[in-house]
């Protein structure tokens, strides 16, 4: 009996100790709201759209100590529909990220899955990140808004001096009309941060990529016609983008600058996109954000203006305001905003009200 008693506390004991080094937690975020566009094909329209402000996630993390600041960390998330609950990336049930690995403190982390290119890392660099979705470029060409990679092994450095880096390698492994890269892809950044300043470098190069050219608004991508619904796989897409960001007090300006080229069937044609804006805390519950962008595809260009006002209710809630203007030129160039539908005209103007929340 006495042996039996003994035996059940240092099993209880060693089962309490491997529970605490070990964690599991559930995450997400849902947004929706009312968007209003004057024009999306010759025509006005007001809308239900999810994921805008943030983009509609759910997922579960995790981590294993396994002593001396090594551990086994994990990521399964998912994307859904807040208008119809479908789920997100057509239908994938980890769409958006789904990966293992250990984390080590003073080296980094090293992890195999599907994951966003470093790309994404860009995203708080820019200005009116507070505008949402309908800050982004027209087709999404540099990938700022999160864009995924299968069959990758992924590095992620531990900070040196305010210096840190990393590098993305995937495999051309084909996976079905869903996947990001039908070739090899890879992507790296360098990112450097001391005090208020902050500047990262990307480059992500891509075989047999998906674009959504029919999104940018141009009649003729790469000399083929195209049309709003037309989504292309390229031979090459090389995406090579800088950001900078300075905090002085209320204010943080920033910018964006980004250099996609992209190669079919021996024809080469590059996009370059430059914003420029800023936030401001008017309260430590209002948010202010703005931004202009120039954006340079072939013989067209796209100037957008994009305002945006988050009201906080709490530290995980808030409802915001966002309003978009693009005026579109060149020959037979239409006003596009990244998904609100390709105008009629060269002028488009939108705007939307929503809620969100992360838990």
């Amino acid at each position: 009996m006495k042996r039996s008693a003994v035996a059940a506390v240092l099993l209880q004991a060693f089962a309490t100790q491997v529970y605490a080094q070990s964690s599991v937690t559930m995450y997400g975020s849902i947004d929706n709201g009312i968007t209003y566009v004057n024009n999306v094909a010759g025509k006005s329209i007001l809308m239900e759209q999810g994921g805008i402000s943030r983009a509609n996630a759910f997922g579960v993390t995790g981590t294993e100590e396994l002593g001396g600041g090594l551990s086994t960390v994990f990521k399964l998330e998912n994307g859904f529909s807040t208008t119809t609950g479908a789920l997100g990336q057509g239908g994938l049930l980890f769409g958006k990220q789904a990966y293992v690995g250990l984390h080590d403190d003073s080296l980094g982390e090293l992890t195999f899955g599907r994951h966003y290119d470093f790309t994404v890392l860009l995203e708080p660099y820019m200005p009116c990140i507070g505008c949402g979705i309908y800050s982004v470029e027209n087709a999404d060409l540099d990938r700022i808004s999160g864009e995924r990679l299968n069959n990758s092994a992924r590095f992620r450095s531990a900070s040196y001096g305010g210096f840190s880096f990393g590098a993305m390698y995937a495999f051309g492994q084909y996976a079905g009309p869903l996947t990001m890269n039908a070739g090899r892809a890879y992507s790296g950044f360098v990112q450097y941060e001391h005090g208020p300043f902050s500047a990262m470098a990307v480059v992500t190069d891509i075989n047999g990529a998906p674009i959504g050219a029919g999104q940018l608004g141009a009649r003729t991508v790469l000399g083929m016609p195209v049309q709003p619904n037309t989504t292309l796989i390229v031979d090459n897409q090389r995406i090579a983008a800088l950001g900078a960001s300075y905090k002085l007090g209320k204010w943080t300006p920033s910018l964006t600058y980004s250099n996609t080229q992209l190669k079919e069937r021996g024809m080469a044609s590059t996009d370059q996109l430059l914003r420029l804006g800023t936030t401001y805390s008017v309260t430590p519950a209002t948010l202010l954000s703005g931004q202009v962008s120039v954006d340079h595809f072939e013989q067209s260009r796209w100037y957008t203006v994009n305002l945006g006002l988050d009201y906080y209710l709490s530290h995980s809630t808030d409802v915001y305001v966002d309003l978009a203007a693009q005026k579109a030129s060149g020959p037979q160039t239409m006003a596009s905003i990244f998904l609100a539908g390709t105008a009629s005209t060269s002028s488009q103007f939108l705007s939307r009200v929503g809620v969100k929340h992360i838990f």
